[in-house]
């Protein structure tokens, strides 16, 4: 779904005269799927322990959302006005995946 709406995003932003900051949505895109991997990377390393530290998994999340808001922000101040496409990523890419998650919540509360 991601790389539907980054190639949409890509077209939209070349038509516009904008390409780069089709290329920067992508990489927002792109920051929005790594930090998901890495969360599910974190979270099948913590549950394989007995007793799981909440407070690593904390620290690890603060440490992730960090470096992705200066990459982000990074890219944003270096290339403007383009640079701020990352942030439209990040953005559809949190839309994507809430609604994902929505639906699959709505749908097992559909089957109880």
């Amino acid at each position: 779904m991601a790389a539907a709406i980054g190639a949409l995003g890509l077209l939209a932003t070349g038509l516009l005269g904008h390409i780069l900051m089709g290329v920067f949505g992508c990489a927002g895109l792109a920051l929005g799927l790594l930090n998901t991997r890495l969360v599910q990377r974190s979270v099948s390393r913590a549950t394989i322990t007995e007793n799981p530290s909440k407070r690593a998994l904390a620290f690890n999340a603060v440490g992730r959302l960090a470096i992705i808001t200066v990459i982000a922000f990074g890219l944003a101040l270096l290339v403007r006005p383009d640079g701020f496409g990352v942030f439209a990523g990040l953005a559809v890419f949190q839309f994507i995946i809430t609604a994902s998650t929505a639906g699959t919540v709505v749908k097992e509360l559909r089957q109880q």
